[in-house]
């Protein structure tokens, strides 16, 4: 039966059996068996030790820096399909966003196109780019194949190596392909002489292989090991070795570190239907896979089972950032469909966070093909020529989408806090879903050590409405200890999910519970502050141990002293400090609570001297004592900042010191505002398309030829006063409808999409040094009302008599201010 029909028949059982509300009863939790010891011993990985005297390692649950629990997050970024003269700045952005460790693959055919011939320059450059992580003290994985997916032509692999060896020579231990692999190896290491762990470098980890599951001779676990003993006979000699360990991964025990992943949509999938429930929005206590990632080739194999998994921590290398618009599927995300995985991978257990991608960006022109993953060679997939947005935090044109801030809520929860949650168990509750698709059993979990833990749910599932649960308490079974939570039932609204602690040390204070998600935390001078945030719909409590705290006053809410506790409803969320609570010992812990929006807004960085909170809607990075502050469209600027500067800051633009909001000194800037002018003129409309024709590796749509793209619509675009003077760049915005859409100067391809619904955003900063006077021309590609691809609800154009649509409804050059502050200590 075709694929689609099922899923057809999967929807019409749901819809029929959704009721209009769904019923909770309790939700009960045992979490009374203790947190076995962590197994150690059991790796055989690298050197652990720096020059200085830290450490990175790892037992059977969780990763370790200088001996401690550690749950890092970790963004993959293709500093290869970047310009090179971004690449500081983006760095910047991820780690403003919470991330710590970059992950980026090493394609072979990007530094090896013609044999013998190397290229490491300009935008290929592997040693600048891990200077800049190590100056910025940003950690690295190096995920150095030799095959590599993400989406390229061959896997990584150049065209000679395909030509030169048999099929069945790739991938394997025979002596031509390690031949082959050996001298690209040893470039690799040249670049990175220095910048290891083990040096004072920023390279923590390597990444052998990818997606391999293949098991016939001179393959399997054999050819992981043969390959870790070229690295190391290379030099690389690092605290972490992993493999990707999904869809019977085969690597050998005690070598490696299996790592998973999972994606809130699967693109790569055959038929043009709306996919079931995907399996990354339910916990998963009894395996580690979060679903079909797309693995290519290779033979069934028995999965990883809990027995074996049991060495080894459950980290994640691949929860998707994002996922990419293929020709015969194109998911459009919303933010929440990737925000809503963190509270279920890490309530799952999951003790690093890594996504992929966390930063998009642009495949570089081959000097022989171009080199995207493509079924007219063979591959899989068809994917735009140049084009890798990846619907990424960081996207294509380097700005921060609306799902960069939203996913730094839980990235800063796990910079300060993630040490004790990985040391933690995840406990299921007594009431599970059935399966990824059972939408009216409510999703959670927690994760405690001894009385102390984190509740975990999510109420969200991508393209499916979920109920609204009335009545919700949480009866969490604890050693010596039944906590219920909150103190009168509430209301989970649809769409929900949260992280809520309870049992929590807050400089003294024992906190019993909260109904707010907690954020982040900053010393400012003797007093410890803590921010969380109220969830949309949920009303904010917090409740603390009498025995540990001697009082509590509030800003709004009344404080009730009950039971031996001390209990504040009614908290009004806002800038100011919402509670101060006094410990037994100690100073005065302050605690504030937000909006989630205002969560959003606010960012944490060391200024003048200081950890420091900034509040602002624009997009920010931080610079050592610089603040960068970029907004788009919008030429009015305002931060605020806490604790107040020492001295008073200053701006690239006038900087206005404005009064206090809560507890945050706040300035305002303008720019002088820029009007570009940008205009399409008609040059040829579109022509007759054939049928899009079905077939390739994956027996689904396949990329219509070069011949139907002749008969694309073209316009020539028109830009005025297009100068990037006091700008951080210029988005050209193109709203249209049709199958694809490329950009060009004259007759050379500058980028390209797949159309999906939304509108196109393309950096002029990005395209300008291939401009040199050239005009821009646009092109959109016919799309025919019959075509068999996926397109979200509602995102399928409307069609006129002809049955095709090539129509380009908009064309903007929207300015992106920029404001530097420069703080003083």
């Amino acid at each position: 039966m075709k694929t689609w029909f099922i899923n057809f028949l999967f929807l019409l059982v749901v819809d029929a059996a959704r009721p209009a509300q769904a019923q909770t009863g309790p939700l009960m939790v045992d979490a009374t068996a203790p947190t076995p010891p962590p197994e150690t011993g059991y790796l055989r990985l690298g050197t652990s030790t720096a020059p200085g005297g830290h450490t990175l390692g790892v037992n059977s649950q969780y990763l370790t820096r200088d001996g401690q629990p550690w749950l890092p997050v970790m963004g993959e970024f293709h500093f290869a399909r970047f310009p090179r003269a971004r690449w500081e700045a983006q760095l910047l952005k991820m780690k403003a966003g919470g991330v710590q460790i970059v992950a980026t693959y090493l394609f072979w055919i990007f530094h090896e196109e013609e044999k013998g011939k190397f290229d490491f320059s300009g935008d290929r450059d592997f040693r600048y780019f891990l200077q800049l992580c190590a100056r910025h003290n940003l950690l690295v994985l190096a995920r150095i194949g030799p095959w590599n997916h993400a989406e390229l032509r061959n896997g990584g692999f150049p065209d000679w190596v395909v030509k030169e060896l048999p099929a069945s020579a790739l991938r394997s231990n025979d002596p031509a392909y390690l031949a082959a692999v050996r001298p690209y190896w040893h470039q690799l290491r040249a670049q990175t002489r220095g910048l290891l762990w083990k040096d004072g470098g920023p390279i923590i980890g390597i990444q052998l292989e990818n997606e391999y599951n293949r098991g016939k001779t001179g393959q399997g676990a054999i050819h992981i090991a043969e390959l870790k003993k070229m690295a190391l006979a290379e030099g690389f000699d690092v605290p972490l070795y992993t493999v990707t360990g999904w869809q019977g991964a085969r690597y050998p025990e005690q070598e490696v570190l299996p790592v998973f992943g999972g994606y809130p949509d699967e693109p790569w999938g055959r038929g043009p239907s709306k996919m079931p429930p995907v399996e990354v929005y339910n916990f998963r206590f009894k395996s580690r896979e979060g679903g079909n990632l797309g693995i290519q080739g290779g033979e069934t194999a028995v999965r990883n089972n809990p027995a074996q998994l049991a060495h080894y921590p459950f980290l994640g290398a691949e929860f998707g950032g994002g996922v990419p618009v293929m020709y015969r599927r194109r998911p459009l995300l919303a933010p929440a469909d990737v925000a809503s995985m963190l509270p279920v991978q890490l309530g799952s257990g999951v003790n690093l966070y890594g996504y992929y991608m966390f930063h998009g960006g642009r495949n570089p022109r081959g000097r022989r093909s171009w080199l995207q993953e493509s079924s007219r060679t063979g591959s899989y997939n068809d994917l735009p020529r140049i084009g890798y947005d990846f619907q990424a935090p960081l996207g294509e044109t380097g700005a921060e989408s609306p799902l960069f801030s939203q996913l730094k809520l839980v990235h800063y929860f796990l910079n300060d806090f993630g040490a004790l949650l990985a040391s933690m168990a995840p406990h299921a509750p007594a009431q599970q879903p059935a399966n990824a698709a059972d939408l009216m059993v409510p999703r959670w979990a927690v994760r405690t050590r001894g009385q102390r833990g984190f509740l975990f749910f999510n109420n969200y599932v991508r393209n499916y409405p979920t109920p609204m649960w009335p009545g919700v308490q949480f009866t969490v079974q604890l050693p010596g200890e039944t906590l219920t939570f909150p103190q009168q039932p509430i209301t989970v609204p649809a769409g929900s999910y949260f992280i809520w602690p309870f049992n929590l040390d807050l400089g003294g204070a024992q906190l019993k519970y909260a109904t707010a998600q907690l954020f982040t935390k900053l010393q400012v001078g003797n007093e410890p502050y803590y921010v969380f945030f109220a969830q949309p719909g949920i009303p904010a409590e917090l409740v603390f141990d009498a025995v540990s705290v001697q009082e509590v006053s509030a800003a709004s809410g009344p404080v009730a002293a009950v039971d031996g506790q001390f209990r504040v409803a009614g908290i009004v969320p806002g800038p100011g400090v919402a509670l101060t609570v006094q410990p037994r010992t100690g100073p005065a812990v302050r605690i504030l609570v937000l909006t989630e929006e205002q969560a959003r807004h606010t960012w944490k960085a060391p200024l003048a001297g200081a950890e420091r909170l900034v509040h602002t809607p624009q997009e920010i990075y931080f610079d050592h004592s610089q603040i960068q502050l970029q907004s788009e469209g919008e030429p009015a600027f305002a931060l605020g900042i806490f604790p107040a500067l020492p001295t008073t800051p200053s701006g690239s633009l006038p900087l206005q010191k404005g009064s206090l909001e809560g507890v945050f000194q706040t300035y305002a800037a303008t720019a002088p505002a820029r009007t570009i002018g940008a205009t399409a003129q008609i040059e040829q409309p579109g022509g007759p398309v054939p049928p899009i024709r079905q077939g390739g590796p994956a027996k689904g749509a396949v990329e219509p030829s070069d011949t139907a793209y002749q008969q694309a619509a073209s316009w020539r675009i028109a830009l005025t006063n297009a100068n990037l003077n006091n700008l951080d760049d210029v988005i050209l915005r193109f709203t249209y409808a049709g199958d694809a859409i490329r950009l060009a100067a004259g007759t050379t391809l500058l980028t390209d999409d797949f159309y999906n619904g939304a509108p196109w955003r393309v950096s002029y900063r990005n395209i300008a040094p291939d401009l040199k006077q050239r005009s821009l021309r646009l092109s959109i590609l016919p799309l025919r009302q019959d075509a068999p691809i996926y397109l979200e609800d509602g995102r399928r154009p409307s069609f006129p008599a002809s049955g095709q649509v090539s129509e380009l409804r908009q064309v903007e050059a929207i300015p992106r201010y920029r404001l530097v502050v420069t703080t003083k200590p």
